[in-house]
């Protein structure tokens, strides 16, 4: 899942219920698999101190495009979606100048 991505910044507010996407989506990307696959990405995590603070996700890919999510209103599948997404499309890109 990383390997097209240059750094993920995670803001997170451990204690609000709605910050469970965050909290999922930072379980998959710290996994040893995923650390594999670009071990040069950057991931912050930023715990916010403010428990009804929103938390939010931020992907630079390394082609430079950035998304900034809004994840207490998103699901899960949600947020990999997007991130799937443009990987996907930085694969396809990578294939076709091979």
């Amino acid at each position: 899942m990383l390997k097209h991505i240059k750094e993920i910044k995670v803001h997170i507010s451990p204690f609000n219920t709605k910050s469970k996407s965050a909290r999922l989506f930072l379980s998959r990307i710290i996994t040893n698999e995923s650390k594999e696959s670009n071990p040069n990405c950057k991931v912050v995590t930023n715990y916010l101190t403010d428990n009804k603070a929103p938390s939010n996700v931020q992907v630079v890919f390394r082609d430079g495009k950035q998304f900034d999510l809004r994840s207490n209103d998103m699901k899960i599948d949600d947020i990999l979606t997007v991130v799937q997404k443009h990987s996907k499309k930085l694969q396809e890109l990578e294939d076709s100048a091979k």
